[in-house]
């Protein structure tokens, strides 16, 4: 394996040139012995995985290590990684694997790790890398043994349960499974429901992604859904990503909903319910996120973008909801606060049934912002740290300027904000802009340009950032 696998919540990289398939072996050993280091009463660890074409191949490595080193282990099969999660909070299951790459292209593949009921990552990923570089092993007599479970009845049972108010219910929608394990999950899930107004779109599974990447909060992935929107009498469209833990929701006409308007549409029952409650977003949300969260009586916090530095900031801060950009959606209220792609998608439902309104009219509560996507812009590794810093130096300069730094930098200016920070999860450089007005828009582009310009072409950067 690469040093490059060993990231900041999970282990991923591109199968075959950084995720080394024959060193899964020496990995898992690793694991092992990192369970055993936390808890040597630990016995049992499920296991589950994506529909990569590779995927297969490590999970048998891996089940057979974990066994080998006495640990029985769960497989629970092709399924949503929130699948696992439900299975860790739900039975007396002690850790837990899940073989995805989440999001990424059919070429990565990779592990997310959970001890107990709460994701390993930061420290403890380089205290595996650590123990791998050792090739330590787990010296025991006893082996373990590997049992087929699969959990998916019961989390669809689950579903149905709580959301029992959404059975039969006329809402018409068509969900983007993008080839990935929802379509495990949806079609039961539809059956269940009894919906007759509910259309999926490639529910089969296929990791190579063969209609578009799983990756629903990019527009260009989303142009089937957008057709079908305007070609039937669909109401509302949404995408889920590879792994299912995010949800990204579509209107009527076309627009593709950012997760910090959604969160604050989620926030706004809740908080009605539980005054002066703590919601927590990332680095990259509008500042009208902030704003209403304060108008209706939240105390906002706002956290290093990735689903575990979140569910660690609401765990800090006993919040009750939290999101990110990226449409990881974790309800403390009513669930168990993990990231779910298809309970977020109930929540947003329930939304438009009980308010009797469009997702288009529900938005209009949302202030109003010129606020760009989310760039990504490619950087090798070794670079990112580096131009980030750079960006710091050029904007500490001016006047009347605040720095947010807990997650890159988020230049704070009187008419607007720009962020720069390295991405956890690629060999990217994550960029937001947002102003008031589009000409401040423009002018915080231009700045941004103007430094980054040491790193990259102008003339792409200003293709890339529609200056």
């Amino acid at each position: 394996m690469k040093d490059v696998v060993f990231r900041q919540y999970d282990i991923r990289g591109k199968v075959g040139s950084e995720f080394i398939i024959d060193d899964v072996y020496d990995l898992t050993y690793a694991i092992a012995d990192y369970f055993m280091q936390r808890d040597l009463q630990v016995k049992v660890v499920a296991v589950g995985m994506d529909g990569r074409s590779h995927s297969k191949q490590i999970k048998q490595h891996v089940c057979a290590v974990l066994a080998d080193s006495g640990f029985d282990v769960l497989f629970i099969g092709v399924c949503p990684s929130p699948v696992l999660y439900f299975a860790m909070h739900t039975m007396s299951i002690d850790a837990g694997l899940m073989i995805t790459a989440s999001h990424n292209p059919k070429e990565y593949n990779g592990i997310k790790i959970c001890f107990g009921k709460e994701m390993v990552w930061g420290n403890e990923i380089v205290k595996i890398r650590e123990l791998f570089k050792q090739k330590k092993r787990v010296n025991t007599k006893k082996k373990g043994i590997i049992k087929e479970y699969p959990v998916i009845p019961a989390y669809i049972d689950y579903l149905a349960q709580q959301f029992d108010f959404l059975k039969n219910m006329p809402l018409r929608a068509i969900v983007d499974c993008a080839n990935g394990v929802a379509g495990t999950v949806l079609p039961q899930l539809v059956r269940a429901m009894k919906w007759q107004h509910v259309h999926l779109l490639y529910e089969e599974v296929n990791g190579d992604y063969p209609n578009h990447e799983a990756d629903p909060t990019v527009e260009h992935n989303m142009q089937d859904l957008k057709k079908l929107l305007a070609e039937t009498d669909a109401q509302i469209g949404l995408g889920l990503d590879g792994d299912c833990d995010r949800m990204a929701p579509m209107t009527k006409d076309g627009f593709l909903v950012p997760g910090d308007q959604l969160l604050g549409l989620f926030a706004q029952p809740i908080i009605k319910q539980h005054p002066g409650s703590i919601v927590v977003f990332d680095v990259k949300a509008s500042s009208a996120l902030i704003e209403i969260l304060k108008k209706w009586g939240a105390r906002p916090i706002m956290s290093a973008t990735g689903h575990s530095l979140i569910k660690d900031t609401m765990n800090k801060h006993s919040a009750i909801l939290g999101g990110e950009l990226s449409c990881h959606f974790f309800f403390h209220d009513r669930y168990f606060g993990y990231d779910d792609g298809v309970y977020a998608m109930m929540r947003l439902f329930e939304l438009i049934l009980i308010s009797g309104k469009s997702l288009k009219e529900l938005l209009l509560v949302i202030p109003e912002r010129y606020s760009s996507p989310e760039y990504r812009i490619d950087c090798d590794e070794q670079d990112k740290q580096s131009i980030v810093d750079e960006v710091r130096s050029y904007f500490e300069q001016q006047k009347k300027v605040k720095m947010i730094t807990i997650d890159g930098v988020r230049v704070v200016m009187p008419y607007g904000w720009a962020l720069i920070r390295a991405s956890n999860t690629q060999p990217v450089l994550s960029l937001r802009f947002e102003s008031d007005t589009k000409q401040g828009l423009q002018k915080i582009k231009q700045e941004s340009i103007t430094v980054l310009a040491n790193y990259n072409d102008k003339n792409e950067l200003e293709r890339a950032f529609n200056v």
